[in-house]
């Protein structure tokens, strides 16, 4: 097979080269590889970055303790805990939340707020409109979601409450519905 020359910068090189050895592979196998694989990527409509943020994503994930599991279970699962047991269930969904926010060290980050809102658009796949706003010392949170019953819209609520609680917020305000959660909360 005919070989051509390439230029790269002199750093990256010399990463690749490290990680070749490592790997007990030749710089021109391992080369190789990483262009098969970015035309694999390209052609399954991938980008690589994409590819590569969404894999350390879900090992976070599993290493924080997050399972995947089917939707539908999850939510039949979390209106029968409810059902059976309101304010078992509501405990339990306010501790994840304060859970949420301690794994997730956002009490000692700059801006907790960002950061909550960042990681819950991130972990909450099934919650296609889910909004967080602050002004002053005030934080309007919303949640909507075509999906979600009364009772598991209660349960996000709780949820929700625990992870603010846990930021040093208190409720105000509590509008819960099916398929809406609409809190506003007050800095301690």
């Amino acid at each position: 097979m005919k070989r051509k020359t390439f230029v790269a910068r002199d750093d990256l090189l010399n990463l690749i080269n490290e990680m070749a050895k490592k790997s007990g592979r030749s710089q021109y196998d391992f080369i190789n590889e990483t262009f098969e694989l970015t035309i694999l990527a390209a052609n399954k409509g991938a980008n690589l970055r994409v590819a590569i943020d969404e894999q350390s994503f879900l090992k976070a994930a599993r290493d924080r303790g997050f399972v995947l599991g089917l939707e539908n279970l999850w939510f039949e699962t979390a209106e029968l805990a409810y059902n059976n047991s309101k304010e078992k269930a509501m405990k339990a969904w306010r501790s994840a939340g304060i859970w949420f926010v301690k794994i997730f060290s956002l009490e000692a980050t700059d801006d907790p707020i960002q950061s909550l809102k960042k990681e819950l658009k991130a972990y909450t796949w099934n919650v296609p409109d889910l909004n967080l706003t602050q002004v002053g010392s005030e934080i309007t949170v919303q949640a909507i979601s075509p999906k979600f019953s009364e009772p598991y819209s209660m349960l996000f609520s709780a949820f929700l409450e625990g992870a603010l609680d846990t930021l040093g917020y208190s409720i105000e305000s509590r509008e819960v519905s099916n398929g809406s959660v609409r809190l506003i909360a007050l800095k301690k």
